[in-house]
């Protein structure tokens, strides 16, 4: 008798594989469903090896029909199980088509095996070649051993593969890969031995079962949270796939409005918001792609979400047709929003000539400031992609190499003096590259990668040496923006007193400036640098005021003595409430004794209007603009 013990563990192990595969979605993707085929082919053989062993209370006609179809099947998907074994792991590689190519010699070499296996099962009904049933009990034909040795030679063959590609598997899936050669060849020899140890399927159910712990890697390959593969997973198939001559269409999806996202509902529904727009991409590719097509979505970071296709689709047409898919309108009981998209469709690999630079593309598009809409990569002007391959810290760090950065200088009209008494001191950065890139980027930007030191550095340092220049020209004192991390270090107060005593220079001829956002952090290591400043006699203002949520009651617990009133509450200053609110707001400074400097001033009848409200400085447009070291020294010589 038969024993099916083995057989049956198997098709209860196989169940439950098949029933994570799918529930935990690792059905997507080319590698992914070569595996479930190669599963679901074992668990088919499975299911027929029990079938044809299994002990039958029937009649002897029809148990012997039972046995006799369930055999032919056993063999027949038995025959395609090495062959898809080798093609998903030529697939997981990302060097199959590489390694075959157009060669018609290495094409005939791997399927001429197996083509002669099936034809010598499918003729056994008439030849008896394989298998055949005497008296109801089943006997090997002349031919199995042919069977045999063509998984021989398909191990020869996985062994010349892995030897010639190792590069593109990491040990643990080519020794995962190779697994399954010893569990079957000693599977094999006892079954051959002892025909009634059915242990075959069991071999390969464990070799599977390997497999999908090494080489699929459900945890490393699937965020769960979002239902799409993770940003490793999209790093390694860009690289195999580069090796491959395989043509895809890559399309990175940014969603502009992600920080906002999780300022304002937080991490875990921002998850739920990526996973919402991850479903949407699926619905848009199944109602667009034939069920047989492969493609993949992965979450590459906060807003990046990445997709890969067959490139036999339109680029620019799927593009478009997921931009206005990602657009509409996401209502929930967790949020209700309009997502900002940008998608751009990539050609790999003419777009790109390596995995590298894809890579590096991904990590500077997330940077870039682009406005939503679909765009096609090889249509882009140069400076269009520039744009939108725009690097900003490699663009800080260049120009920190080469001290490209600028300083300019905006003059101050004092009322009171009737003179331009003082300036602001701004960075510039004009790249040869990309042109003019605004502070408001490159800062945000420096301060998140820690390069704010050295460019704080660089003001200071450019400013110090310059004040002495314009000293002679009534120039009290520069004003000099500084990031509040630079006000958290602990060597911060050090280092400016020695820079003011290297220049020589007064204490009094320096004002700091900390934006209003910053002064909402104000912490101990905040609040004691910027009172041992003021104890220095280095006087301190609030620039951009009326931008954030500071409370003049937390601004006076400080040693700041002027407030600028941001440019944004001055362009309102037509509108009548704008302008009640404003008048109000500049007594209420003044009544607690702070100076005020109104920015933005860009017409006569705006400054007028500013001075009648009791402004102490005005700075805009309407008496100068921003302008470097040499022009801001005539401009003091010609108004002195």
């Amino acid at each position: 008798m038969r024993l099916i013990h083995y057989d049956v563990c198997s098709f209860l192990i196989l169940t439950l594989m098949l029933i994570s595969i799918f529930i935990r979605k690792l059905n997507n993707g080319h590698a992914q469903r070569l595996f479930v085929a190669f599963t679901v082919l074992i668990y088919v053989n499975t299911l027929a090896d029990i079938l044809c062993a299994a002990p039958y209370t029937l009649d002897e006609s029809t148990d012997l029909v039972i046995r006799q179809v369930s055999t032919y099947v056993y063999f027949l998907l038995h025959a395609s199980l090495m062959p898809l074994y080798i093609i998903f792991m030529g697939s997981v590689a990302g060097t199959w088509v590489a390694f075959l190519g157009k060669s018609k010699l290495k094409k005939f070499i791997f399927t001429a095996p197996y083509l002669l296996n099936l034809a010598a099962v499918v003729t056994n009904p008439w030849t008896d070649w394989v298998f055949y049933f005497e008296d109801g009990v089943y006997v090997r034909g002349k031919l199995v051993l042919l069977t045999y040795a063509i998984a021989a030679f398909y191990v020869a063959f996985t062994i010349f593969y892995l030897i010639n590609y190792k590069g593109t598997l990491d040990r643990g899936q080519r020794i995962a890969f190779f697994s399954l050669y010893p569990y079957s060849m000693l599977a094999i020899t006892i079954q051959y031995l002892y025909p009634d140890q059915l242990v075959e399927m069991f071999a390969y159910t464990v070799a599977a079962l390997t497999v999908l712990m090494f080489v699929i890697r459900p945890e490393e390959v699937i965020n769960p949270a979002v239902g799409a593969k993770t940003s490793s997973a999209f790093k390694t198939e860009m690289s195999r796939d580069y090796l491959s001559s395989r043509e895809y269409a890559v399309i990175i999806i940014k969603i502009n409005s992600d920080s906002s996202l999780i300022k304002l509902y937080g991490i875990t529904k921002h998850e739920l918001f990526i996973k919402n727009l991850v479903g949407r991409i699926h619905s848009c590719m199944k109602k667009t792609m034939n069920r047989l097509s492969d493609y993949d979505v992965f979450y590459l970071n906060y807003g990046l979400i990445a997709l890969k296709m067959e490139s036999k689709y339109s680029d620019e047409q799927m593009a478009q047709r997921l931009y206005e898919t990602l657009s509409e309108r996401l209502c929930s009981d967790n949020f209700d929003i309009v997502p900002e998209c940008v998608v751009c469709a990539l050609d790999v690999p003419k777009d790109f000539a390596t995995a590298d630079e894809l890579l590096r593309f991904t990590d500077t598009f997330e940077k870039s400031d682009i406005q939503p809409g679909a765009f096609i990569y090889s249509k882009l002007t140069r400076q269009e992609r520039l744009k939108m391959n725009f690097d900003i810290d490699r663009y800080i760090h260049k120009a920190i190499a080469n001290k490209s950065f600028q300083m300019y200088y905006q003059p101050i009209y004092s009322v009171n003096e009737k003179k331009f008494a003082t300036a602001e001191a701004l960075i510039r950065l004009d790249d040869d590259e990309v042109g003019f890139i605004s502070p408001a980027l490159f800062i945000p930007a420096a301060e998140k990668s820690g390069a704010i030191y050295e460019i704080g550095d660089f003001v200071i340092e450019s400013v110090f040496g310059f004040i002495g220049k314009v000293r002679p020209y009534g120039v009290k004192y520069i004003e000099i923006n500084i990031s509040a991390m630079q006000c958290m270090s602990s060597s911060f107060v050090k280092e400016v007193m020695e820079k003011l005593s290297r220049h020589k220079l007064s204490n009094k001829w320096v004002n700091f400036e900390i934006t209003e956002s910053a002064s909402d952090i104000f912490d101990d290591v905040l609040s004691e640098t910027v009172s041992d400043l003021h104890d220095q006699g280095i006087e301190f203002s609030i620039d951009d005021y009326g931008t954030g949520y500071s409370n003049l009651r937390r601004i006076m617990s400080e040693p700041i003595k002027i407030i600028k009133i941001d440019r944004s509450l001055i362009c309102e200053i037509n509108d009548h409430k704008s302008r009640t609110l404003l008048a109000d707001t500049i007594r209420m400074i003044k009544s607690i004794g702070m100076e005020i400097v109104a920015e933005g001033v860009e017409d006569e009848q705006t400054a007028h209007w500013l001075i009648e409200q009791g402004c102490d400085y005005i700075q805009g447009f309407f008496y100068a603009k921003p302008m470097p070291e040499n022009q801001y020294i005539e401009f003091l010589k010609s108004n002195a």
